[in-house]
């Protein structure tokens, strides 16, 4: 189950892909994962992935969106997902 809040504005929960340079990052809190993941807007249909342990920001890669899918991609490479990025996110923090 994905909990969900915005940087900005914790009480409000959205599960919006942040769009622009000036949307704050989505933190997302999974059930199956031990610390929050933030989402931040790189470029249009990018965006980077941190895993916040403590006052640590753990890199995960970068999820991208083409052709009607989701992908992640590592320094270990690319794995393509479906048209979920929730799905995709819970597949990826999976194998990790």
């Amino acid at each position: 189950m994905l909990q969900s809040t915005t940087a900005t504005r914790p009480s409000r929960p959205s599960l919006r892909l942040p769009t622009t340079p000036t949307d704050g990052p989505l933190v997302v809190s999974l059930d199956e994962a031990r610390f929050p993941v933030s989402l931040t807007f790189l470029a249009e249909n990018a965006w980077s992935i941190h895993e916040a342990i403590g006052s640590e920001h753990v890199a995960h890669g970068r999820l991208h969106y083409s052709r009607g899918r989701f992908a992640i991609m590592t320094a270990a490479g690319e794995q393509t997902y479906g048209p979920s990025w929730q799905a995709a996110l819970t597949s990826h923090l999976h194998t990790r």
